[in-house]
């Protein structure tokens, strides 16, 4: 009975020293899926709960004619409309509209000073021969006359302005609307621009005067203080430190439709990125996303290298209705830079021709020249006597795309074309020159025989010129896209005028040679091509991306498995890596940027229960001015991470194992795309660190207990997306109990025996 009893008791010592083995093998083992926390699809939406209503995702609802609150996933923001001043408006043409947040003065369209037509300067007083009109001034050469009429009876009038201290004869003739001194004829409610001879304020009057007559036919005074509208100067862009490396050295309202960022930098690494407008405060989620070429039909910005960029809002927007300008994230709700609008603004008009800044014009037409290869758009401005085109091809550095007037009337003929040749080159700078297509053959400088610009034909004593206007240029995934402008009239006895009907025409793509003239085309037309310049709306259609820009495969990162403290894992922040990077990886859309673990972007980090791990944190703690570069690094329940930013709801559901810690910002940059690497090592030699002198790193010890789930998971406390998951093993608290209970119960009963 005794050996019986004791082989029973060995019995159950085995098997509770089997029950603490197995559960340990199993928790050493890779991760169980019933274990693992599911990832949370990026695109689910959360309602919000809004003073006792409860509003789904992108709900708007209005709580008085000033303020639009808008449900974002979970979380509320609302919008508060500013009012601009009465910008010199009548008190007799003010209107309060029911329903609307600010009276309206529909005669003048104004913020302070700036209106729809630039600044008032009056209406015409002391009139005759049925003088009457309006004058708003543009800028300091240039004004606008309003509803002008004018009898056109009398005999020697003109446009005259003066700095006498009453209109008189002392004065200068303004040339009419078509640029001509010619006497005045008749005018009925007609809107035109002139052109000073010298700057505004150096006149006290305009006048309709007739010399023959000595007579006022009617004028308007300009004040001694009168400040014309000009391009106002906002200032640098751009935090410091710098988001997404985001920085240019001056951003300027050239109009009120227009700002252009000088020197712009950015990564392009946000993933929902773009120029963006609102009002009010610019930390809160509200505004509206300012359709740009480059953000790619409203995919995201592109990466910006130090470029001149011209951003132009949409329709019946103008730049007095919004309080700032920014480059935004969409996705991560993330101010990446912004400037501020001032209230009062004495900016210039928007003028849609004639205006004195290259912008990335709109093209209402278009044609396919080659399928998925060559694209040509355009748009004809009769006022301005102009044709702008955009090439768009898929060709390479070094390679260009050429388009223009046929040498044939009858049909597609290459010899003596009139053609446009635009190219980028390896060096990065784009061209786009006037060519005449003398023959078949390369161009001889000497007697501009061949293929020739204009200017060498022009040298060889042709008497031709350059008569086109390079507007913009740029790459993006694939794609060139040159913009540029001819005049619709030939300038010069090499050029063919545009003429608005079907026309033949000619194209081609080839390479350029050292000289950065065009060598033998490797594309041309299999027959005739017409284009009718007349039509007033055709598509202007997009290429398909390159084949290589479709599918992506994540990168393989190896996973990191650390030795207990004193080991040290170091978190910085870098570039998210798009979809090979941390999309592919983690199933997630980040806004750009990510956590890197010893320099490995976002590994699976493989730690054990009962031991201490020491992480040195460079993820910023400055959160008083700058959230975009404020990212705690904790360790959480929740696959998304963000605690910060989340309901009390969401909150109570999550659980925080460590952190949240900051430490100094030292982050990862790279200006290369993503998209060029097959793996993450390649990238990684793109990148470089930025810290500050002396940086001081945020410490944070973890202590992995031993009812630590299997998957928990490393991320920002301020921010979404930014970390991935954390593999942990070892004997759970509950097994090694259980089997030591077990144990106990085993020898106690065997010292009985």
């Amino acid at each position: 009975m005794e050996r019986k009893g004791r082989v029973i008791l060995i019995g159950w010592l085995f098997a509770a020293l089997r029950i603490g083995f197995f559960t340990y093998a199993q928790d050493s083992g890779s991760s169980s899926a019933s274990g693992e926390s599911p990832i949370v699809n990026p695109d689910r939406t959360k309602p919000c709960s809004f003073r006792r209503q409860l509003l789904v995702h992108q709900q708007e609802v209005r709580i008085d004619p000033c303020t639009l609150c808008t449900c974002n996933n979970g979380r509320t923001s609302c919008i508060i409309e500013r009012c601009p001043s009465d910008g010199g408006c009548p008190p007799r043409e003010i209107v309060i509209i029911p329903e609307e947040c600010c009276p309206q003065c529909p005669y003048m369209c104004t913020s302070a000073t700036s209106t729809e037509y630039g600044k008032l300067l009056g209406t015409f007083t002391n009139t005759a021969h049925g003088v009457a009109g309006t004058i708003y001034v543009i800028d300091a050469r240039r004004i606008w006359l309003r509803g002008f009429s004018y009898d056109g009876q009398g005999p020697d009038a003109f446009f005259y302005v003066g700095s006498t201290d009453r209109p008189s004869g002392n004065g200068v003739i303004i040339p009419n609307e078509n640029e001509q001194t010619s006497v005045l004829g008749a005018y009925s409610d007609r809107n035109f621009i002139l052109t000073l001879p010298e700057d505004i304020t150096t006149y006290k009057w305009f006048s309709i005067w007739c010399r023959q007559a000595g007579a006022n036919f009617g004028d308007i005074s300009i004040p001694a203080n009168f400040v014309a509208p000009a391009p106002l100067d906002l200032g640098s862009f751009g935090f410091d430190p710098k988001v997404h490396d985001v920085s240019a050295t001056k951003v300027t309202i050239l109009n009120t439709k227009q700002v252009k960022f000088t020197n712009l930098v950015y990564d392009g690494q946000g993933p929902e990125a773009f120029f963006w407008v609102g009002g009010g405060n610019v930390t809160m989620a509200g505004g509206k996303r300012v359709p740009h070429v480059d953000d790619n039909n409203g995919v995201k910005l592109r990466a910006y290298t130090g470029e001149d960029v011209i951003v132009t809002l949409e329709g019946t927007d103008r730049i007095f209705n919004f309080g700032y300008i920014s480059i935004w994230c969409a996705l991560a709700l993330q101010d990446f830079g912004n400037a501020v609008i001032p209230a009062d603004l004495n900016v210039p008009p928007y003028v849609a021709s004639g205006n004195p800044s290259p912008i990335m014009p709109e093209f209402p037409n278009g044609k396919v020249l080659k399928e998925d290869r060559f694209h040509i758009c355009w748009k004809v401005d009769e006022a301005a006597g102009t044709l702008r085109l955009r090439f768009e091809g898929t060709v390479k550095r070094d390679e260009y795309m050429s388009f223009g007037i046929s040498g044939s009337q009858t049909g597609t003929s290459m010899p003596e074309s009139d053609v446009i040749v635009a190219y980028i080159g390896k060096d990065g700078e784009a061209g786009a020159m006037d060519y005449y297509l003398q023959s078949r053959s390369q161009c001889v400088p000497t007697n501009g025989d061949g293929a020739c610009p204009d200017v060498l034909m022009g040298s060889a004593g042709a008497g031709a010129t350059n008569d086109v206007t390079l507007l913009s240029s740029r790459v993006n995934r694939g794609i060139t896209t040159i913009d540029v402008e001819r005049p619709l009239a030939a300038i010069d006895a090499k050029d063919k005028a545009i003429a608005l009907a079907p026309t033949y025409v000619s194209w081609a793509i080839g390479e350029l040679n050292p000289e950065k003239r065009v060598s033998k085309h490797s594309l041309v037309p299999r027959g005739d091509v017409q284009v009718d310049f007349s039509q007033e709306s055709s598509s202007c259609p997009r290429l398909a991306l390159p084949a290589g820009d479709k599918d992506v495969t994540p990168w393989v990162i190896d996973d990191l498995t650390p030795k207990p403290a004193p080991e040290v894992i170091t978190a910085h922040i870098g570039p998210s890596g798009g979809e090979q990077g941390y999309q592919g990886i983690a199933g997630q859309v980040g806004w750009g940027i990510a956590w890197y673990l010893n320099g490995l972007l976002v590994p699976e980090l493989n730690v054990q229960r009962n031991n201490i791990y020491k992480f040195e944190i460079y993820g910023g703690n400055d959160n008083s001015t700058n959230l975009a570069n404020f990212h705690p690094f904790y360790i959480t329940s929740d696959s998304d991470g963000g605690y910060n930013q989340k309901t009390a709801k969401e909150k109570e559901a999550e659980t925080i194992y460590a952190g949240p810690t900051g430490g100094e910002l030292c982050n990862f940059t790279s200006m290369a795309d993503p998209k060029d690497f097959d793996t993450f090592e390649k990238y990684a030699e793109t990148l470089n660190k930025t810290c500050p002198p002396m940086v001081k790193p945020g410490i944070l010890e973890w202590t992995v207990d031993p009812g630590t789930p299997d998957v928990v998971y490393y991320q920002c406390y301020q921010h979404r997306y930014f970390g991935w998951k954390i593999n942990v093993s070892g004997a759970s608290q509950t097994a090694v109990s259980f089997a030591l209970m077990v144990a106990l119960l085993a020898l106690a009963v065997f010292n009985q025996i």
